[in-house]
């Protein structure tokens, strides 16, 4: 059986915004088109970051400020805290996708096979990969798409 590549799994032309587009304006794209994560371009289409349902989220919960120690007079923060807070405070008050949005978008090539996408998808315990070709965005790998395959009784895995 030949190989599922990526690009015949995708989602093409991905909904995509701006990054000045308005945090609430996001939410509503996600919600009228049913996506838990859109794309965030520039004017000419480069991938610039990602929003997902779970950054929305990030929105309306308490921003902690970092775990630290008392020691020695002085104290001293715990490794990774600041970090995170950084970015939920960063989130919390996002007003534009560029506030809000993930910037290490993790992505993967439309001649990537299905399974690779899948795999890592398991991985790095994400639910969605812009896919791109030879630098540009081209589609959207979620894992419906890769449940779609399955539920056609196509192998995500090929031996060609």
């Amino acid at each position: 059986m030949k190989e599922i590549k990526v690009r015949d799994a995708m989602t093409p032309d991905p909904i995509t915004v701006l990054p000045e587009t308005p945090v609430t304006e996001v939410a509503g794209v996600m919600i009228d088109n049913g996506i838990g994560g859109v794309p965030v371009v520039n004017s000419e289409g480069d991938l610039l970051g990602i929003i997902t349902e779970s950054d929305l989220i990030v929105q309306d919960t308490d921003v902690k400020f970092p775990s630290f120690v008392h020691f020695l007079d002085g104290y001293v923060f715990v490794p990774g805290s600041i970090h995170r807070f950084e970015e939920k405070f960063r989130k919390a008050v996002a007003a534009t996708a560029e506030d809000l949005m993930t910037v290490d978008v993790i992505t993967v090539d439309v001649d990537d096979s299905a399974e690779d996408a899948a795999t890592l998808m398991s991985k790095k315990k994400l639910k969605r990969f812009p896919v791109i070709s030879e630098g540009q965005l081209v589609g959207i790998i979620t894992m419906r798409d890769i449940v779609k395959l399955i539920s056609k009784d196509i192998p995500v895995e090929g031996t060609e």
